[in-house]
């Protein structure tokens, strides 16, 4: 679990080849995670597919950009979303939702949920190294057992996610060899994908890039003032 860690930055990258809310989509998304012991976190999204997802994000407002890059805050204030386009604009949700289709393409999100406990189901493979010199275990999900545990998780966000799906192959599982948490997955389904209004295949990518660092995080200067949406 990495729930004991105290801050980190992570990346996720989704590809996908199918359909977004009834129109044909093949690209990718890449969201990458900051957070700390301050109860502050951001996450960056980016790719090809924004535009397809964003007007879910933020209310109707929202839906009128096309930026080339979405930040999300979420700080003791409250929640704030920064569109990156010729210009940023902030926007602060008062609806409590607003940003839950990319909170759940968050990479803690997803690490946590897919490397929950009542789904990991497999075999060790070996001692290995991550491209960064890091040692870890690799292990190996069986896609089939992950599939049959999770549509029987006690977690319903977990419940959901699996009895959306049509199939998942094996999934790679990288573990840091001192700390014993998870550092890095490798996973490809096919089926829905709630977030994203997405059905089709569904490659899931993610990496803990710095664990326990502590870093920064602070709204921007547009955020000053931002833009208030129901």
């Amino acid at each position: 679990t990495i729930d004991g860690l105290t801050s980190l930055n992570a990346t996720v990258n989704i590809q996908v080849n199918g359909l977004i809310n009834g129109k044909r989509a093949q690209g990718e998304l890449e969201a990458d995670l900051t957070s700390n012991d301050k109860n502050q976190s951001k996450i960056s999204v980016t790719g090809p597919l924004l535009g397809d997802i964003v007007a879910q994000v933020g209310g109707s407002l929202v839906s009128l950009f096309t930026p080339k890059a979405v930040d999300i805050y979420k700080v003791p204030e409250g929640t704030f979303i920064v569109l990156n386009g010729f210009f940023p604009v902030c926007v602060k949700p008062q609806a409590a939702n607003a940003s839950a289709a990319l909170d759940e393409m968050s990479p803690k999100s997803l690490l946590k949920m897919l490397t929950s406990s009542d789904v990991a189901r497999g075999k060790f493979v070996g001692d290995e190294k991550l491209s960064n010199g890091t040692l870890v275990k690799h292990y190996v999900i069986d896609g089939d057992a992950f599939l049959a545990a999770a549509q029987k998780s006690s977690d319903p966000k977990l419940q959901a996610f699996a009895e959306a799906l049509w199939s998942a192959d094996d999934i790679d599982l990288y573990v840091d060899a001192k700390g014993g948490y998870p550092l890095a997955l490798r996973g490809n389904f096919s089926g829905a994908f709630e977030p994203l209004k997405f059905e089709g295949d569904l490659g899931v990518q993610i990496e803990l890039t710095g664990v326990n660092t502590n870093p920064k995080v602070e709204l921007p200067a547009s955020c000053n003032k931002p833009i208030s949406t129901k």
